[in-house]
């Protein structure tokens, strides 16, 4: 039996970060006795997609795994679905990762067969063998962390699967990645052609040590799963597992060996609150003297001592899940952090040395201009606590809704995405290929007219700026932000948004200061802000203006228009109240779908 699995296309351009989730699922396939099994990366290689059904056609699979690890692949993935089961009626097409939150849209709108829920190595094992022994939907109702549609066209849902043990988890062969991609793309070197290292490392003096000059950039996965429930994140798994330290140095010497890895990415949603695990690896992975940077760190998980300790372990960046600083939307996002942590995490990185650009999610429910306002207040705090900080170092996202979230749910109870199936698949068509950088396909989930929600991202930019220029002047503000101070930023790598993503993929090489006309005629607003904070500072009253004239240009007049005067609208208040959006949409919202009852876990994630 033939089983191909696939990948689709997550972010504009392919990532340095390998597809563990299918990598794993095609070891445990042949270790489990299912040698013939083809793993198609079309993510990291981007073919064209006529090759792509080429290449599939030739394969000829019994079972076609696609693995959506985002919602937003779903255009993509029903394309794929329905193009696939034209050619191959009779294989099982199977789909997996978050978009399956999403399960009866999949069932009932493409060409899929079957959903797995869940972590897929124990149920895509157990799925395939079934196959290979019957042909009938029904003989897969004891196979747990599966969707499908009965003989009546009833969705059945058998329940999440038994959680991997800690040992089990991410456990895949270099040799299949390397068979799939070219590998520099997942062990880039640390170094461009200009000698100007990636810029999650530049500001850390040890990056420059001679030794180093010929290393790459490996991604090492540490942990699975999260100690929280953000009420705008999707997951599958409960709680969080942190891979044992014995066999993650394991791993992460084979890579050393044949990769020749000198700069290490932790890949983990939550990284550091398991502090006997968080002691042992800095202890370990001090004797390798590689350089890494901890991500998705808890505001409250780290003090100043272990931050000093990770620092001594080669630690050079923590990458905060800060959010906002306002203490209501904290409540809202369910994040269980105080705004004192926020204020504390900031401050004691830049006082170590250690860089920790600020994320910023705004537009949750109940965001207003006076928590807009509070959140600036953070963004000023955070990037003048050392004067080389750059105050452009904030990615600010909005808030999307993905199935499986309180967010998504609040948004179909309120009217903001229609229920039923065709209403569904309309809004994940429209946020399809679109990040939660995109302004435009956010949905208002505030009081605020829509066209004042799309001014508070550019206005936080301004006046953090400005503070910047305050307390340390213009002068030194430019050194900062055309790499005086640092050097110059290296090619985006896609992962922050606006305003650092502009510096990273935009910022002019010959280090010259564009001129305010020439930005403002080619469309570059935001590039403007960066380079001219402070005339933006003085007309900032005119934002709507300025952002209603970028919506004219980028969708045209008449949407501009229409913006305009749906912002002019009353809007009835959304929030009844500050406290965990979750709550709210459970006790206090009703469902008008009446919902299948096999949806109800998919719709409140885990």
């Amino acid at each position: 039996m033939k089983v191909m699995i696939v990948t689709t296309p997550i972010r504009p351009e392919p990532t340095s970060t390998p597809p563990i989730g299918s990598l794993s699922i095609v070891k445990h396939l042949r270790t489990n006795g299912i040698d013939d099994v083809e793993f198609y990366n079309i993510d990291a290689n981007r073919p064209r997609y006529d090759d792509v059904l080429k290449h599939i056609e030739q394969v000829k699979p019994d079972v076609f795994g696609i693995s959506a690890v985002v919602s937003t692949a779903y255009a993509y993935t029903k394309r794929l679905a329905n193009d696939v089961k034209a050619m191959f009626p009779q294989a099982l097409l199977v789909v997996g990762g978050n978009l399956a939150a999403s399960a009866e849209i999949l069932l009932r709108k493409t060409g899929a067969d079957v959903c797995v829920v869940g972590e897929g190595e124990v149920t895509l094992t157990r799925l395939v063998r079934r196959w290979g022994e019957t042909r009938n939907i029904r003989d897969f109702h004891d196979i747990n962390g599966l969707v499908y549609l009965d003989e009546a066209g009833s969705l059945v849902n058998t329940g999440y699967p038994a959680a991997l043990r800690k040992e089990e988890i991410y456990d895949f062969d270099w040799d299949d990645l390397e068979k799939s991609a070219d590998i520099k793309t997942f062990f880039p070197s640390a170094f461009g052609d200009d000698g100007v290292p990636l810029e999650w490392f530049r500001q850390d003096p040890r990056t420059y040590e001679p030794h180093r000059r010929d290393k790459t950039v490996g991604i090492l996965s540490c942990a699975k799963g999260c100690v929280a429930r953000c009420t705008f994140c999707h997951r599958w798994d409960k709680g969080i597992r942190y891979i044992p330290v014995d066999l993650l140095m394991e791993r992460l010497k084979e890579m050393v060996e044949r990769y020749n890895v000198g700069f290490l990415l932790c890949g983990a949603e939550t990284f550091g609150v398991d502090k006997r695990w968080l002691g042992e690896f800095c202890e370990r992975i001090k004797e390798l003297d590689i350089l890494w940077l901890a991500p998705g760190v808890r505001a409250n998980s780290l003090d100043q001592e272990w931050i000093a300790t990770m620092k001594d372990a080669g630690c050079v960046r923590i990458v905060y899940g800060n959010e906002t600083g306002s203490d209501d939307i904290l409540k809202v996002m369910e994040k269980k952090v105080s705004l004192q942590d926020n204020y504390n995490s900031v401050k004691w990185a830049a006082e170590a040395g250690l860089h920790a650009p600020i994320q910023l999610v705004i537009g949750m429910p109940g965001e207003s201009s006076r928590t807009i306002a509070e959140t600036i207040e953070f963004c000023k705090f955070g990037t003048t606590v050392t004067p080389n900080q750059n105050p452009n170092d904030l990615s600010i996202n909005y808030a999307q809704a993905l199935p499986g979230t309180p967010l998504y749910e609040f948004a179909r109870r309120k009217g903001m995405i229609p229920t039923g199936i065709d209403g569904e698949e309309a809004y994940l068509e429209a946020i399809s290929d679109r990040d939660a950088h995109d302004e435009y396909t956010t949905l208002n989930f505030t009081d605020s007219p829509s066209l004042i929600c799309r001014v508070w991202r550019p206005r936080i930019t301004i006046e953090t700026n400005y503070n910047f220029i305050k307390r340390f002047g213009l002068g030194h503000y430019y050194d900062v932000v055309q790499g005086r101070v640092h050097p110059d930023p290296a090619e985006a790598q896609g992962y922050f948004a606006n305003p650092k993503r502009l510096l990273e993929s935009e910022a002019p090489s010959d280090g010259e200061i564009p001129g305010l006309l020439s930005l403002l005629r080619s469309g570059k607003f935001g590039l403007a802000m960066v380079y001219h904070p402070v005339f933006f500072y003085r007309i900032r009253g005119l934002l709507p203006v300025l952002v209603l004239a970028k919506e004219a240009r980028a969708r045209g007049l008449k949407e501009a228009l229409q913006s305009t005067f749906s912002a002019l609208a009353k809007r009835v208040p959304l929030l009844p109240r500050y406290a965990s959006l979750r709550k709210l949409v459970d006790k206090e919202l009703d469902d008008p779908s009446g919902d299948d009852p096999a949806m109800v876990p998919l719709r409140k994630g885990r």
